[in-house]
Formats: structure tokens, sequence, C-alpha cells
């Protein structure tokens, strides 16, 4: 009788310290799964602004390359062309 309690306590004990050590390596892992998830939503985010920055940058290419206007406008802001008997003020 004294051997069957023995032999359930050391069971139990086995049992509890194998639970103990489950859920301290359960938790790290949880910790560890929490990080990668704001990792992964930080660079989701990096992901969308570059995502949206390359359609701005497409657009502006295909208006250069099929818009006059456009050009023009951009080459009169960026390097302050005129046209001939056109007078440019440059206010800084």
């Amino acid at each position: 009788m004294k051997s069957a309690r023995l032999v359930n306590l050391i069971f139990a004990f086995t049992f509890l310290a194998a639970g103990v050590f489950a859920a301290v390596f359960l938790y790290r892992d949880y910790q560890q799964l929490e990080k990668l998830k704001s990792v992964e939503a930080k660079f989701e985010r990096k992901l969308n602004a570059l995502a949206s920055e390359t359609d701005r940058r497409e657009e502006e290419l295909a208006k250069m390359q099929h818009d006059t206007e456009h050009i023009e406008k951009v080459v009169r802001e960026k390097l302050s062309y005129a046209k001939p008997g056109e007078v440019v003020f440059r206010f800084e």
C-alpha cells in the first residue's frame, strides 16, 4: 500500500514537472510568435507604402512618356526653362 502511494506520488510529481516544463517552453514560443507577428505587421505596412510609391511613380512615368503638357510643366518647374520671350521669376 505504501509503495503504491509512493509510485502515485512520483507519477504525479513527474506529470506536474512535465506540465510546468511544457508551459515554460510554450510561453516562450508564444512570446516569440507575438514578436514575429509585430515584425510581420511592420513589414506589411512598409510593403504597402512601397507599393503605393511604386504606383505613383508608374503613373508619373506614364505621364512623362505620353502627356506633353505634363512634360512641359515638369521641365519648367524643375529645370527653370522658359519659352522664348518669357521671363522666369525665382522666389526663395
